[in-house]
C-alpha cells in the first residue's frame, strides 16, 4: 500500500505528456508477461520502483523509460516454461549429497565504488535472467537422475544478512537454485554447484553487474565475458560438454584413494563458522613468483601445505589438495555455461613439508604433470564411464550410495581445496565503477577449510572458508606470507555460532 501511494504521488507530479509515457511504459510490461497475477504484480512494482529512483536522480521520464524499456524482458516472461535440461556429468552427484547435511555452494561477489541501489539491481536481474535459461530452473527428481526444469517467474534479490554459502531449500516449491544479494557496495551471487562452475557463475555476475551499471548510466558494453542480455543464448552454452567433447581414449583411472591427513580442530556445527580473507598486493605476489620461477597457484598451494602441516599434530598419511581444472582451456570450442571442470590432486607426505624452497618445486612438478590434456582426458573418460555405468539404475537405489561416496570418500580424500579463478577482467568502460571481486567456496563435510582466490585490479584475494574455529591454518598462512615479503591485509568475519 505504501509503494502504491508513493507511485501515485509520483504520477501526480508529472506533466500529461510524461504521464502518457509512464502509462505506455507500464503497458509494455503487461504485454511482455504471461504470468500469474502475483508474479506480474511484483514485476510491475519493480518497474515502478526503478522508474521513480531514476527520475528522482534528475533523469528525465523519457530517458528513464528508455533505459528500463520492457523490450529488455524479451519473451522470457511471455512464453510458457517448456524446456528442461539433463544435469551435466559433474552435477549429477550434487543433489544426491544434500541429505548428508551439505550442499556444494559457492559465492562470487563484485564490490562497487558506490552503495548498491536495490531497486535497480532487481530490474537488472529481471532483464538479465533470460540470457541464462539454465539458471532459470528448479531441480526435480527423475526416474534415473535429477534434472533442471525451466520456470518462468520473477527471480528476486535480497539483502545479504546471513552466513555465506548456506544451503538452498531447493525442494520447496518455487524456490530458486541460486541467490542474488546485496550489502552496502557488494553484489553477490551464490550458486548451487548443480547449475554451473566458477567460470559460468562469473559470466553471470559480470553480465548482471554490467546491466546494473548500464541502468544507472554506464555505457552498454559486451566484452571480456560480459554478455549482451538481449541476444538469444546459443545452444552450445547449455551443452553437457563432458559428453559432447569427451576424448575418445581407452584409458581410465580411479577417483578413489586413501583418506587424506586432515587439519586438527573440532568440526563446527555451523558451516562455514567463519570466512577469512587474505588480500595481497598483486604486483608484490607476481614479483615474488617471478623471482622463484613459479606460478601464483604453485606459490599459494605451497604456502597452504606449510600452513596445513602446522595445523595438525599427526605425521602419518598424505596431505592431499584438490585443485579444480577448467577444462575450457583444453577445449577452446567450449562455451558452455554448465559445469566443465575436473580436478587433480597434489599430494605430499608431511615429512617433505618443511620450507617453501623444498615444497614449491614439488608442487610445481605435480601441477605440470597432472594438469596436462592427457591426464585430464583420463579423468573425463573415467567420469563419463562412471555416469554411463549407472544411468539405468533407479535414483532411489543409487542415491544412498552416492551420498556415502560424496560425504565419506570424496571429501575425506582431500585435506584442503584451492580453486583459483585467476584474473577477473571487465570492459574498460566499467572498470572505474568497480572496486574489486572475491570468490568464496562453501565448506565440505570432513576437511576443515576450503580456499579460493581471484584477482582484479591491484588486489589478489585468497578466501578461506572454515569448518572449525581453530585459527592455526590461517594464522600460519599469514605469517608465512609476511616472511616472504607479501604482507596481506587480513579481513575476518565474526564466528558464526
Amino acid at each position: 500500500m505504501k509503494a502504491k501511494k508513493a507511485f501515485q504521488t509520483f504520477i501526480n507530479t508529472l506533466s500529461d505528456e510524461d504521464k502518457a509515457r509512464v502509462q505506455q511504459y507500464l503497458k509494455g510490461y503487461w504485454e511482455h508477461c504471461d504470468l500469474p497475477s502475483s508474479e506480474l504484480k511484483l514485476l510491475t512494482e519493480d518497474a515502478k520502483a526503478s522508474l521513480m529512483y531514476l527520475t528522482n536522480t534528475g533523469l528525465s521520464v523519457e530517458e528513464s523509460c528508455r533505459r528500463l524499456s520492457s523490450e529488455n524482458l524479451g519473451g522470457f516472461y511471455a512464453h510458457k516454461a517448456l524446456s528442461w535440461y539433463p544435469l551435466d556429468d559433474a552435477a549429477k552427484v550434487y543433489p544426491l549429497s544434500i541429505k548428508s547435511g551439505k550442499m556444494p555452494m559457492f559465492r562470487l561477489s563484485c564490490y562497487l565504488k558506490e552503495d548498491v541501489v536495490p531497486e535497480i539491481l532487481q530490474s537488472a536481474l529481471d532483464f538479465t535472467i533470460k540470457r541464462f535459461p539454465s539458471f532459470a530452473t528448479i531441480i526435480r527428481k527423475g526416474i534415473f537422475w535429477h534434472y533442471l526444469d525451466s520456470v518462468k517467474r520473477r527471480f528476486h534479490v535480497t539483502k545479504d544478512s546471513g552466513v555465506p554459502c548456506q544451503p538452498l531449500r531447493i525442494n520447496s516449491v518455487g524456490l530458486q537454485s541460486f541467490r542474488v544479494m546485496y550489502y552496502k557496495n557488494r553484489i553477490s551471487a551464490e550458486f548451487f554447484h548443480v547449475l554451473t562452475d566458477g567460470s559460468g557463475g562469473m559470466i553471470f555476475l559480470k553480465t548482471l553487474v554490467a546491466e546494473y551499471l548500464h541502468l544507472l548510466g554506464a555505457p552498454k558494453v559486451k566484452d571480456k565475458g560480459v554478455f549482451d542480455i538481449n541476444e538469444p543464448p546459443m545452444t552450445s552454452e547449455l551443452s553437457n560438454d563432458f559428453e559432447r567433447l569427451c576424448p575418445k581414449t581407452r584409458k581410465s583411472g580411479g577417483f578413489a584413494g586413501p583418506a587424506a591427513l586432515q587439519m586438527g580442530g573440532k568440526l563446527s556445527k555451523h558451516t562455514p563458522c567463519k570466512v577469512v580473507q587474505l588480500v595481497y598486493d598483486t604486483d608484490s605476489v607476481m614479483e615474488l613468483c617471478h623471482r622463484m620461477g613459479i606460478s601464483v597457484t604453485t606459490l599459494t598451494l605451497s604456502l597452504m601445505f606449510l600452513a596445513n602441516r602446522s595445523a595438525t599434530e599427526l605425521n602419518k598419511g598424505l596431505l592431499q589438495f584438490q585443485v579444480p581444472v577448467n577444462m575450457r582451456k583444453f577445449f577452446p570450442e567450449s562455451n558452455t555455461m554448465r559445469n566443465f571442470s575436473m580436478y587433480c590432486s597434489i599430494d605430499l607426505p608431511p615429512s617433505k613439508v618443511n620450507s617453501i624452497e623444498e615444497v614449491a618445486p614439488m608442487v610445481a612438478q605435480q601441477l605440470k604433470q597432472k594438469t596436462t590434456y592427457d591426464e585430464m582426458s583420463v579423468m573425463m573418460t573415467t567420469a563419463r564411464r562412471l555416469v554411463t555405468s549407472v544411468k539405468l539404475v533407479p535414483l532411489i537405489v543409487k542415491a544412498p550410495i552416492a551420498r556415502i561416496i560424496y560425504g565419506f570418500l570424496g571429501d575425506s580424500r582431500f585435506s584442503n581445496t584451492l580453486s583459483n579463478l585467476g584474473k577477473i577482467e571487465m570492459p574498460d568502460e566499467l572498470v572505474p565503477y568497480i572496486e574489486g571481486f572475491d570468490f568464496i567456496l562453501g565448506t565440505c563435510v570432513v576437511s576443515r577449510a576450503s580456499c579460493s582466490m581471484c584477482s582484479f585490479g591491484g588486489n589478489t584475494v585468497l578466501s578461506i572458508s572454515k569448518n572449525t574455529k581453530d585459527p592455526s591454518f590461517e594464522e600460519r598462512l599469514a605469517a608465512l606470507s609476511q616472511e616472504l615479503g607479501i604482507k596481506p591485509e587480513i579481513v575476518e568475519t565474526s564466528l558464526y555460532g
